[in-house]
């Protein structure tokens, strides 16, 4: 088979840009398990939020929110982001922090008010009082409903001709008369332009093709599942957690999701919750807070893939000619995905960046493989 492009892993950065890829030609989207959005994308909290401490990241955070509250006609038939709140709450000590946050909120247009501890008290009642002494809520921040965006990305592609191929595990990647040829157990696929999508997998699909990767380290995340108590209505409640990032709650419809908000570097793999980080959210939640986790419903883990400076990539290289990087979203991939999808496919198809992206002071070397401090060859 042959196509204009070939990106390889399926979850919500490739099916993102095949979506905007397809409509300047052919497009086939490879994905290794038996299904799209398999790992980090169909193990994410679901928060979209401005509040990210990488500069870039925020500013593509910033890109999207358009996109995802007004989504093209016939891209999806229910809203893609409902209201929740987004509160972080801190002790004495760390106001500092507490306005650094409040400043990358209000630099990316995002309401960010400044909160006591009565004002905490009153969005997330069920925090302990002497735990908390301030607080920053963003009202503006939204659940979003994943699977509702990833097949919007599906069925738009298809619509315009994509080939979307799922149980393919990518066994070799070369560069032959001046295409690149994908091959997997019973199939391959040419193209002169390929996108790699492929996630906590992505230093691995560049070593295939014979090229130094990008340093993309996977992270493992852990969350749980709890029951609801009795005194308290959820419903309002934001998304809550604390600024030194040991703990986050989010209201699930019949339960209460929590994590460590952990990030421990592993290997790409189907990673597991680890006991000890379960026993250890569990006691972060519970010293905080009002709540009783008692045994979770359900538990899981993710991953979240970086490079060196926490920023997205997406570009080319000069060693590396129709070779693209759609890596490094870190657990913003979902609510980063509008503007990543649209920014690498102008880059593929040799047009600058979209005018809003320039417009927020976004530059293609801002989201370069080639950028100072990327890690690359590491």
């Amino acid at each position: 088979m042959k196509v204009d492009v070939v990106i390889v892993g399926g979850g919500i950065a490739g099916a993102s840009a095949a979506y905007f890829l397809s409509q300047y030609g052919s497009v086939a989207l490879v994905e290794r398990e038996e299904h799209f959005s398999y790992h980090s994308s169909g193990r994410t909290a679901a928060q979209f939020t401005v509040g990210i401490g990488a500069p870039t990241m925020r500013r593509m955070a910033q890109a999207s929110r358009s996109f995802l509250e007004t989504p093209p006609e016939g891209f999806c038939t229910h809203p893609i982001l409902t209201p929740r709140g987004c509160l972080t709450v801190a002790k004495a000590g760390q106001e500092g922090v507490l306005r650094r946050l409040q400043d990358n909120l209000a630099s990316a247009g995002a309401r960010a008010d400044y909160l006591d501890k009565e004002a905490a008290l009153s969005l997330f009642p069920a925090l302990v009082a002497d735990k908390v002494d301030a607080g920053v809520y963003e009202p503006d921040a939204m659940d979003i409903d994943v699977d509702m965006l990833l097949q919007g990305y599906l069925r738009g592609a298809r619509a315009r001709g994509a080939e979307l191929l799922t149980g393919a595990p990518v066994q070799g990647v070369s560069r032959e008369n001046g295409a690149w040829l994908v091959r997997w157990q019973g199939g391959g696929i040419a193209a002169p332009i390929l996108v790699n999508a492929a996630g906590a997998w992505a230093d691995e699909v560049t070593r295939m093709a014979g090229l130094a990767p990008i340093g993309v380290v996977p992270y493992r995340r852990t969350a749980f599942t709890f029951a609801l108590q009795k005194e308290f209505d959820t419903r309002s409640w934001p998304h809550v957690g604390s600024i030194d990032y040991n703990w986050y709650v989010k209201p699930e419809p019949g339960c209460l999701m929590g994590s460590l908000s952990d990030a421990v570097p592993t290997q790409p793999g189907d990673v597991y919750p680890e006991d000890l980080d379960l026993a250890q959210a569990i006691a972060n939640i519970e010293a905080d807070t009002r709540l009783h986790v008692g045994r979770p419903l359900s538990q899981w883990a993710g991953l979240r893939s970086f490079v060196a400076d926490r920023n997205p990539v997406a570009g080319t290289r000069p060693d590396a000619p129709g070779f693209f990087w759609l890596a490094g979203q870190g657990g913003c991939g979902i609510l980063t995905s509008p503007a990543m999808g649209q920014a690498l496919a102008a880059l593929a198809a040799g047009h600058e960046l979209p005018g809003d992206l320039a417009g927020i002071g976004v530059s293609s070397g801002d989201l370069s493989p080639t950028r100072e401090g990327l890690g690359q060859g590491i």
